[in-house]
C-alpha cells in the first residue's frame, strides 16, 4: 500500500471522526433547541392560563356589581312599592274619614265612589307589588345568564368588558368637557 493511500484512508477516518463529531454537536444542540422550545411553550401556556384566570376573575366581579346593582335597583322599586301602598292606603282612609263625616253616607253615589276607590287602591297596590317581583326576577334572571355567559366565554366576556368600559369612560369625559 502506498503512503498516499495510507494518507487518503487516515484523511476518511479523521473525516468521519470529524462528521461524527458534527452530528454529536449537532444532536445537542438540537436537543438544548427543543428544550428551549419546550420551556417556551410551557411558560406561554402558564400565561395564557393566568390570562383567562383573570379574565374569569374580572368577568365575575363584573357580575357581582351587576347583580348588586340588580338588587339595589330591585329593592328600589320595591321600596316604592310599599310607599305606594302606604299613601293608597292613607288616602283610602283619608277618604273613609271624610265620608264617615257627611251626613249623606246613606247615599248610594257616595258609597258606589268609594267601593270604585277602594278597588282602584287594591288594584294599584297588586301592580306594584307584581311588578316588583317582576323586576327581581327579570334582574336575577339577567344575572343568572350573564354569569353562565362569562363562565362559558371568558375571553369574549373580558373584550366585551373592555369595550364597554372605554364607552363609559368616553362618554363620562365627553359630558365633562360639554358642561364646561
Amino acid at each position: 500500500m502506498s503512503q498516499a493511500v495510507k494518507d487518503a484512508k487516515d484523511t476518511v477516518e479523521d473525516l468521519k471522526g470529524a462528521a461524527k463529531d458534527v452530528a454529536a454537536d449537532v444532536k445537542d444542540a438540537a436537543k438544548h433547541t427543543a428544550q428551549t422550545a419546550q420551556n417556551a411553550a410551557h411558560k406561554m401556556a402558564d400565561a395564557a392560563d393566568d390570562a383567562v384566570d383573570s379574565g374569569k376573575q374580572a368577568a365575575q366581579k363584573m357580575v357581582n356589581e351587576a347583580r348588586d346593582v340588580a338588587e339595589d335597583i330591585a329593592d328600589k322599586v320595591q321600596d316604592t312599592a310599599r310607599r305606594a301602598r302606604r299613601t293608597a292606603s292613607e288616602a283610602i282612609d283619608s277618604t273613609g274619614r271624610h265620608m264617615r263625616n257627611l251626613d249623606d253616607s246613606e247615599n248610594p253615589l257616595i258609597d258606589n265612589l268609594a267601593n270604585r276607590a277602594q278597588d282602584l287602591a287594591e288594584r294599584s297596590i297588586n301592580f306594584w307589588a307584581d311588578s316588583s317581583h317582576r323586576a327581581r326576577r327579570q334582574f336575577n334572571t339577567a344575572a343568572d345568564a350573564t354569569t353562565k355567559y362569562v363562565t362559558e366565554q371568558p375571553g369574549r366576556s373580558v373584550l366585551i368588558a373592555a369595550a364597554t368600559g372605554a364607552a363609559l369612560a368616553t362618554a363620562f369625559f365627553l359630558g365633562r368637557s360639554r358642561r364646561k
